[in-house]
């Protein structure tokens, strides 16, 4: 993923990180770094390259990779079979060097490619891609690891020759390829698969075949990688064929929002995630680059419905929620140039993306006929009421997200103005903790990786979005996946799109997920269709 630098005329202060990192030095050991800028923009070799993420990690297991503190890392430790190139967006081989599935999408065959092996100098071979497969699509029961929710058509799979993999499915899944591009698809050597669970969840113990190894670990702290001298088998695409150019990766954890912009620009740390759209300008004007780093892989930014209390059970009242979102408003007052407003459930670059902004304009006279339509009518307080009860809701969302809880405050305001009081608990992951499967909870603000498509994030009755297992979506959702040719595919995706936003109106989409990241002067990196930066290709101007 190729970026332009976002260029800011303003500038002003910013925090500097406190006493967490003073003793980190970007430009320090170890240091076999040619301490020299490069002249013609080619990358230069060596140095360490310093990572700030936003909260420690104490569980690494690769299937339950599913948040960024965990894909961030994970995503240069372990390869996958396959690749999402979002230049082109095709799926590419890496250490499968071929890949075929027959047309009723029931059976996948992967040619593995030759020579590459696990950092502890075992073969990744068909046999080490099968047991992944195993684990991945039926749990490690002596692990307590449940199956990858994106590979639940996974049957089985057999060795045929010397380095195929044929996985055959107990259903059709047009998505099964797609979700081997996953970080939660990660390949380990089969020694960690027989670990028990503790051992599986630690970073020191997890053996790959990435681009980087465990050094060390500070609990809470800090963890290093070396980089794999001899690793050579990078994703077909890939612009850096060999080794990274960096010798060690550090990462460190920044939990304060206000710190993260001043750690990048005095170059404490030469990357930050989650910087802050006030901060953005000021790091620009400070010689620093703005990366927003589009989530192609994830849902869009929305509020997730639950119909649990009642309220929300006539799709009148959602329909007048949906159109009671002024988001070109959040654009302007919450938001910055890095995020793109969202025109449906998936990202705009999505594969099989549909254009619904038209259905999503604001419009509250709509929203007003609508609730009067579905019997809540104003009462004296300004708030609608019906059978005694207020239309009163609530949203719920962890604190990962700087923007969501602003985001939600101007909600607040808009649906106030429409007779709808929202109580506003985003970023309080103390109150999400119960709401995450309260359905009685009317919202929950998200997003999530949707790499076996929508299906796995709104099909289960345990799925955290609406906690329900709509029926007539889940047939959908069947047809989609059972999907022999790419039109028709595509098509059924839409579908699924026009089903969740305009006629169930199950998700209220706000805005296109992104990951901002804020980097140093000296700090080049790109980033995949997941938001992961890549370090394999990162590098420094002044190592």
């Amino acid at each position: 993923m190729r970026f332009k630098t976002l260029a800011f005329k303003t500038s002003a202060t910013i925090a500097v990180l406190g006493l967490s990192l003073t003793a980190c030095s970007s430009s320090g050991s170890p240091s076999s770094a040619t301490n020299r800028a490069s002249e013609d923009g080619s990358p230069v070799s060596g140095g360490t390259f310093t990572y700030a993420e936003v909260t420690p990690i104490n569980n690494w297991q690769t299937q339950a990779a599913r948040f960024y503190e965990k894909a961030n890392v994970l995503n240069s430790v372990l390869d996958r079979l396959t690749y999402y190139d979002p230049e082109t967006g095709e799926i590419v081989g890496w250490i499968a060097s071929k890949f075929e599935s027959n047309k009723a999408k029931t059976e996948y065959t992967f040619t593995i490619r030759d020579g590459v092996t696990f950092s502890n100098g075992t073969a990744l071979d068909a046999a080490a891609v099968k047991a992944n497969f195993d684990a991945l699509g039926l749990g490690i029961e002596s692990a307590q690891i449940q199956p990858n929710v994106d590979f639940s058509a996974y049957k089985s799979s057999e060795v045929v020759g010397e380095n195929q993999v044929r996985v055959t499915l107990k259903r059709p899944d047009a998505n099964f390829l797609r979700a081997t591009t996953s970080v939660t698809a990660g390949l380990v050597a089969p020694e960690t698969l027989k670990l028990d669970n503790a051992g599986q969840s630690s970073i020191s113990k997890i053996v790959g075949s990435g681009p980087f190894v465990f050094k060390s670990e500070k609990a809470d702290e800090e963890v290093v990688f070396s980089k794999r001298a001899d690793y050579k088998w990078a994703p077909e695409t890939a612009e850096n064929q060999g080794a990274a150019y960096i010798d060690e990766l550090v990462i460190k954890y920044l939990p304060e929002v206000a710190h993260r912009a001043g750690a990048a620009q005095s170059g404490q740390v030469d990357l930050v995630r989650g910087l802050q759209p006030v901060d953005e300008q000021t790091l620009t004007a400070g010689g620093g680059t703005v990366y927003p780093a589009s989530g192609i892989d994830l849902t869009a930014n929305m509020a997730a419905v639950r119909i649990g209390s009642g309220k929300l059970a006539d799709v009148k009242v959602r329909q007048a929620l949906q159109v009671g979102i002024d988001r070109q408003a959040i654009k302007d007052t919450v938001l910055s140039d890095s995020y793109e407003i969202a025109a449906s459930v998936v990202n705009h670059k999505a594969p099989g993306f549909v254009d619904l902004s038209a259905e999503l304009a604001y419009d509250p006279e709509k929203s007003k006929k609508l609730l009067d339509e579905a019997g809540w009518k104003v009462g004296a307080d300004g708030i609608r009421e019906k059978d005694g009860k207020d239309l009163e809701v609530t949203v719920s969302s962890s604190n990962n997200s700087v923007v969501i809880k602003p985001a939600f405050e101007l909600i607040e305001q808009q649906w106030r103005a429409i007779g709808v009081k929202l109580v506003n608990r985003a970023g309080d992951n103390t109150f999400l903790t119960n709401a995450l499967v309260d359905p009685k909870i009317e919202f929950f603000g998200t997003r999530q990786f949707a790499y076996g498509g929508v299906g796995p994030v709104f099909g289960p009755a345990t799925n955290t979005q609406t906690l329900n297992a709509d029926e007539a979506l889940n047939a959908l959702f069947l047809k989609e996946q059972a999907a022999t040719t790419e039109a028709e595919h595509l098509k059924l995706v839409g579908d699924e799109q026009r089903a969740l936003v305009t006629e169930k109106v199950l998700s209220l989409p706000l805005w296109d997920e992104v990951q901002v990241y804020g980097a140093n002067e000296n700090a080049h990196i790109e980033f995949t269709s997941g938001t992961a930066p890549i370090f394999q290709g990162a590098w420094k101007s002044e190592g």
